[in-house]
């Protein structure tokens, strides 16, 4: 079996950890952690607060502050004057991509400190850059009603795997670098 492995080429060592991790999480999240409400319950509530704190701080100084509130199971909203201004539920959180990323460099070839570094970074910057999403839907929603759907599913979609994929150019590249001292 071992020997079947090894001639098997880098790609598709690649293809079968990836389908084995997707399939791994995909039992563990459904059965185990999406019941417990871990880690959506915090990450969900960690983004709310975060675009909170983007959207006061780019709002003019005479509005109220804005606020961010429990709602129905697997989501926050965000308030301002007792009224809605965005509600962000698990599926806005972000975790898919930050596995998706996190993935992708983990079973790419490195050394174990460098793919932590670049996962730390990576998650952190997705982390930030989804608060600032959730604050431009927040915008659009008030100004640009009829563009909200296509920002939201199109747009800054694609803008977050954008940022994805340069992390994983980021850490390819330096991994070559290395390669080549």
């Amino acid at each position: 079996m071992k020997q079947k492995w090894l001639n098997l080429g880098p790609a598709q060592q690649f293809i079968i950890k990836s389908v084995s991790c997707v399939a791994l999480w995909r039992l563990l999240y459904v059965y185990i952690l999406k019941p417990l409400t871990f880690p959506d319950k915090i990450l969900t509530k960690l983004i709310g607060e975060g675009t909170i704190v983007v959207i006061n701080l780019f709002s003019s100084s005479k509005l109220k502050k804005a606020y961010c509130i429990d709602g129905q199971p697997g989501e926050v909203i965000l308030v301002r004057y007792n009224h809605a201004l965005l509600r962000i539920g698990d599926a806005c959180n972000g975790l898919e991509l930050m596995l998706i990323y996190a993935g992708v460099i983990a079973l790419l070839p490195g050394t174990l400190t460098r793919k932590w570094i670049y996962i730390s970074v990576g998650i952190f910057a997705l982390i930030v850059a989804n608060m600032f999403r959730c604050a431009g839907l927040q915008y659009i929603y008030v100004y640009y009603p009829q563009l909200f759907e296509t920002t939201h599913h199109y747009v800054f979609t694609l803008v977050m795997y954008v940022l994805i994929f340069i992390g994983w150019v980021m850490y390819i590249n330096k991994v070559k670098q290395d390669a080549k001292r």
